[in-house]
């Protein structure tokens, strides 16, 4: 049951997040478009709103939700009344912060946490391009949060450069990809992009105006990728690069490298990987236990909103 309702502290939270969360009008659009409500069912985008719509600071900087976004910005991006529910969740996380819940140790060890987990979802990826349909247990798991992605670039030879199709060369055109000067824009965007050899929009569009068409389609990376289009919003040459991606996913599977089946293990082996990552973060935290010791104050509650 809510604590309370305040309607003071609901515009203190609206005026700190400008996350313009009293338009939302419960249409559910940011939860059906959420990467991670869809493959756990344990995030939900408007319930984070409704909690800052309420006023329910505590219960706002308490959820474990806040820590289980990518922060893609897809949610904001469907919003019809423009409610930006990625925005209000980054500010609860920093008031999470000021106010105790969370420790800047603990919140150091999460993003650690979530930059090899992206390592986990490489190495699942490579799982299904050897059709192993296996579940994915505890001991693949903590080691693949613990192995770096080798360098694709330390097997390549010169001698395949500029080895690609028609098909390929007309997605690059159609991206605009000739324009990219590889200013790193896109990677600083990327939520996903922590480590190079695991994944990283700049070096899959430099490899892609080389020419490096079979290990690009044949490289799990391309498919680590949530289509956010946050690289494609932020390039200054206007360059599509999550369209480029969605079309070497295409031709992947097109130019028969992968089977038709390929897209549907990949998302059902994320699923799994997903549910562990929360599952992890979770003990990590631990947020209700942690606020209910702190005997915080409404004095100082108002102080971190």
């Amino acid at each position: 049951m809510f604590s309370f309702l305040n309607p003071n502290m609901r515009q203190r939270i609206e005026l700190a997040a400008n996350a313009d969360s009293s338009m939302c009008w419960n249409c559910s659009s940011c939860d059906a478009e959420c990467p991670v409500e869809i493959a756990t069912d344990r995030l939900r985008p408007q319930r984070i709103v409704r909690f800052a719509t309420l006023g329910l600071f505590e219960e706002l900087i308490t959820s474990p939700e806040i820590w289980y976004c990518l922060t893609c910005r897809r949610c904001n991006r469907v919003c019809p009344n423009l409610v930006k529910p990625e925005t209000l969740i980054r500010y609860a996380r920093s008031a999470a912060v000021r106010c105790g819940v969370v420790s800047y140790e603990a919140a150091r060890a999460y993003y650690d946490l979530f930059r090899r987990f992206q390592r986990v979802r490489w190495h699942a990826v490579h799982h299904c391009l050897h059709d192993d349909d296996e579940p994915i247990s505890d001991a693949p798991w903590y080691s693949w949060l613990d192995t770096p992605i080798p360098d694709a670039m330390d097997s390549i030879s010169s001698q395949r450069l500029f080895n690609s199709n028609d098909l390929f060369r007309q997605a690059a055109k159609g991206a605009d990809l000739s324009r990219c000067f590889t200013c790193g824009e896109c990677s600083s965007a990327c939520p996903v992009a922590g480590e190079r050899s695991v994944f990283d929009p700049r070096f899959i569009f430099r490899m892609a105006n080389l020419g490096l068409a079979e290990e690009l389609l044949m490289s799990p990376s391309i498919w680590l990728c949530v289509q956010c289009g946050r690289c494609t919003e932020v390039c200054p040459q206007l360059v599509d690069g999550c369209g480029m991606i969605a079309s070497l996913r295409e031709l992947a599977v097109r130019d028969g490298r992968l089977d038709e089946d390929f897209a549907l293990r990949v998302q059902n082996a994320q699923k799994q990987v997903y549910m562990r990552l929360l599952d992890e973060i979770d003990e990590l935290f631990e947020l209700k236990a942690s606020f209910r010791n702190q005997a915080a104050c409404p004095l100082t509650l108002a102080e971190c909103a």
